[in-house]
């Protein structure tokens, strides 16, 4: 039940195809055998590589690497099912009977299952992504030094440790932070008297895992690897010329576990399409495993008030565990029954078996708070990243289990004089205890049943379908790109398309492949003016690489005669200020801003974005067939926000129509921005406006009448005012904008207080309503007697007409 149940559910709810982040560029990568982002991860792409070669012939290449996640998911929960039940033999001793081995095995169940459909560990488990295999060897890891406590004087007890040494070095195949459960195991091996090798030999075989664990978050100093590195060396010789064998071997498997990244080097020197950090040389290898094209993670100063980091882990704590949702830095009651069983199960243990504590303790501490320490977030991340707190969770986990096993050991120990009732009366408990994950699991199926969820590749297949033949296309990020390239390598879609990658084109390697590499791109530099470019600072700031490599393709294309030329994108996801030197020449067409040889302002070509966004484009799992909203499956956040790049291509249209009046139309693409983006409020502001205008009164009004009564909005009653004006109906007009003065709240669809006054007073004139004018503009002085344009106003409003006419 530990595995199966999981693989089931995993298998059934994981996603259809490619999501977005890196699942796409995973996929490709293990299908092509390429090479993602730094690290590698090598054994990820070689596994991965394997499962897209199972004969699952129902199965895309992409489901096939989805499922990779979550059979490793269902046996990090196997795992963690084991870790429990050992745990438990040190805290409780062996079962004596058959009812304490239900007991345990309910408890143990309880946690895993808690953990199972846990929020964070289940999506996790359903996408192409490292954290469900990083997850599932923590697990496995923890329970062989538990093994190997069982007796560690045994004369093979060593060979489990030499297996984790080189587990710990496979492992930084896929994620470096499995190194993380050694934390506890190092304790837990220390605090064991009876073995086979001494302290000091075990402390000199962890040190190569130490400088390499080093070597690759705390610094960057080559030269102080080199002469640590010598000095074990030394160390090592002196020690196996006395007979000490332990740490040289645990060393040399420690090597060999890490040799996986040799695939690395391999591959590129055959230039894969997916070639990323290009480490064909000794020197580009040892860049790419030290991630150096990315920013160094430092400790301080802190990027976020440490309060705030300790808050919004806590806030994903809580939603792991929860039967409801939880919001961040708010406790929700339905999270209190597992977290009050870990709590019990960490302090159970630590009066039972203080040994094994320190070993689930620490792990924990490690990867909860020492995590929030190291990675340092800060405060406007680009995404969630609960996904790095994983470890957390999981073991925190295996805390439930000890304390669901516990609490379940306690009440029979209650019941124990009712022998004869004892045995019915524990299993119901046991029974209820485990109905408790079941009502997390009803809770997220809705969010985390994807397996019909295709909007991430159909994303892809429309930033192509609308380009010419030929084209190089910029994007800016994983979410633009990623998809692009999974579509490309894995379903062979408009491969003659060059996506240029502007965060990867500040680096050396990458130009050179977008140069190299089919379908190249123009460029005319050579590899030195290549390896010599830097960031240059200007009068208005700092031109970045990728700027002056924008500049340099841009040149070398249009100088090639006008048959030779490439059409030039760039994607609507970049920064306006990427592409702000070339704005003027830039013409909308859909997803896109296409380089035209005319100048002139925010350009659409309306025909082009017509047929796109009307024919081109695939809305599946955001529209159904009729237009309306598809609302049978569950977007998360950030989907909800890349697909708003669908609804403003909407509202740039309707635009468009309405300033041709063509207001039917105009009408029909910005109800269907509305659709798409409920919350996007430049359709959600004007839709009844534009209702209005294309002939449908009171389709205006039911609409703002609607609008407001679901969201309380002001905006809302400040639009439908704007209605009756045009009715004619100016009573009812200012009726509603002295409610909205009234209960003023500055929102930012709203004029301010003062413009919002006068917009009110001027209303009041328009409609022949003096008397009401004039209440106006005395209100707002006897609050603000110091305004002397209003008090010009007033004064003017007293005038007779005709000497103001005569002045």
């Amino acid at each position: 039940m530990a595995f199966v149940l999981p693989l089931v559910v995993y298998a059934r709810t994981m996603q259809g195809s490619a999501s977005f982040w890196d699942s796409g560029e995973f996929i490709a990568a293990a299908w092509r055998l390429g090479i993602p982002h730094s690290p590698g991860t090598p054994l990820y792409v070689l596994v991965g590589r394997v499962f897209t070669l199972l004969p699952l012939p129902l199965l895309t290449v992409a489901q096939k690497v989805n499922l990779l996640s979550a059979f490793c998911g269902a046996a990090g929960i196997l795992f963690a099912y084991m870790l429990v039940v050992r745990f438990l033999d040190f805290t409780m001793g062996r079962a004596t009977d058959r009812l304490d081995a239900m007991v345990r095995v309910a408890g143990a169940l309880t946690g895993v299952l808690f953990l199972a459909f846990s929020d964070t560990y289940w999506t996790n488990a359903t996408e192409a992504e490292v954290y469900a295999m990083s997850n599932a060897l923590m697990g496995f890891l923890t329970w062989l030094a538990l093994k190997w406590g069982d007796a560690p004087r045994a004369p093979r007890a060593t060979a489990l440790v030499y297996l984790m040494f080189y587990l710990l070095a496979l492992s930084v195949g896929f994620h470096l932070g499995t190194i993380l459960a050694f934390s506890g195991i190092f304790f837990f091996i220390l605090s064991t008297r009876e073995r086979t090798f001494s302290t000091g030999e075990f402390l000199v075989a962890c040190a190569a895992m130490g400088i390499f664990v080093a070597d690759a978050t705390l610094y960057r100093n080559g030269q102080l690897t080199l002469v640590l590195l010598a000095s074990l060396v030394v160390v090592l010789a002196l020690m196996g010329s006395r007979g000490s064998r332990f740490p040289t071997i645990t060393t040399l498997l420690f090597v060999l576990g890490l040799s996986v990244h040799l695939y690395l080097k391999i591959r590129s020197a055959h230039n894969p399409t997916m070639d990323e950090g290009d480490p064909e040389t000794w020197r580009a290898l040892y860049a790419v495993l030290r991630r150096e094209q990315y920013p160094p993670t430092g400790l301080f100063p802190r990027k976020a008030p440490f309060s705030f980091q300790l808050q919004h882990f806590n806030g994903y704590f809580q939603a792991q565990f929860e039967l409801a949702r939880a919001y961040v830095g708010r406790l929700n009651v339905g999270a209190l029954l597992p977290i009050g069983l870990g709590i019990w199960g960490m302090v159970d243990q630590y009066v039972r078996n203080r040994r094994t504590w320190v070993m689930l303790f620490v792990t924990f501490l490690t990867v909860s708070l020492g995590l929030i320490v190291f990675l340092n977030f800060s405060d406007h991340e680009v995404r969630e990243r609960d996904y790095f707190y994983s470890p957390a969770f999981y073991y925190f986990a295996v805390y439930i289990g000890i304390g669901a096993a516990s609490l379940l050991a306690e009440l029979r120990s209650m019941l124990a004089p009712q022998a004869g009732r004892a045995s019915p009366a524990v299993a119901g408990l046991c029974a209820v205890m485990l109905v408790f994950p079941f009502v997390t699991l009803k809770h997220y199926w809705w969010t985390h049943d994807r397996w019909r969820n295709t909007v991430c590749p159909r994303y892809a297949r429309n930033m192509l379908v609308g380009l010419e033949p030929n084209a190089i296309v910029f994007t800016n990020g994983d979410n633009d790109t990623f998809p692009l390239w999974y579509i490309q390598d894995v379903e062979g879609y408009r491969t003659d398309v060059r996506v240029v990658n502007l965060s990867l084109l500040n680096t050396p390697w990458y130009i050179r492949q977008c140069r190299d590499n089919a379908p190249r791109v123009p460029m005319e530099w050579t590899d030195e003016q290549i390896r010599r470019l830097r960031p240059v600072l200007t009068r208005d700031g700092v031109v970045l690489v990728r700027d002056l490599a924008i500049k340099e393709i841009l040149r070398a294309n249009f100088s090639l005669p006008r048959e030779k030329q490439r059409p030039v994108y760039f994607a609507v996801t970049i920064p306006a200020e990427t592409y702000a030197p070339y704005r003027k020449y830039l013409e909308m067409e859909g997803l896109e801003y296409r380089i035209v040889r005319r100048q002139g302002e925010n350009m659409i070509n309306v025909s082009r974005m017509e047929r796109n966004l009307m024919e081109n484009y695939d809305y599946t799992g955001i529209l159904t067939r009729d237009w309306k909203r598809d609302t049978s499956l569950y977007q998360p956040p950030y989907v909800r926000h890349l697909v708003q790049n669908y609804a403003a291509a909407f509202v740039q249209l309707a635009y468009v129509m309405h300033q041709d009046s063509v207001y039917d139309r105009a009408l029909r693409y910005l109800e269907i921005a509305h659709e798409i983006s409920p919350d996007m409020e430049a359709a959600r502001q004007m839709i009844g406006l534009f209702r209005l205008e294309a002939g449908d009164t009171q389709g205006a009004l039911a609409y703002y009448r609607n609008a407001y009564e679901r969201s309380h909005d002001p905006s809302m009653l400040y639009r439908l005012a704007g209605v009756y004006e045009r009715l004619g109906d100016y009573g009812e007009a200012l009726d509603l904008l002295e409610r909205v003065l009234a209960g003023y709240t500055g929102t930012r669809d709203l004029p301010g207080e003062r413009d919002l006054m006068l917009t009110t007073y001027y209303m009041a004139r328009r409609g022949g309503l003096d008397a009401r004018a004039r209440g106006y503009l005395d209100a707002w002085l006897a609050a603000h007697p110091g305004d002397a344009e209003v008090r010009r106003l007033r004064d003017e409003l007293e005038r007779p007409a005709d000497s103001t006419a005569t002045r």
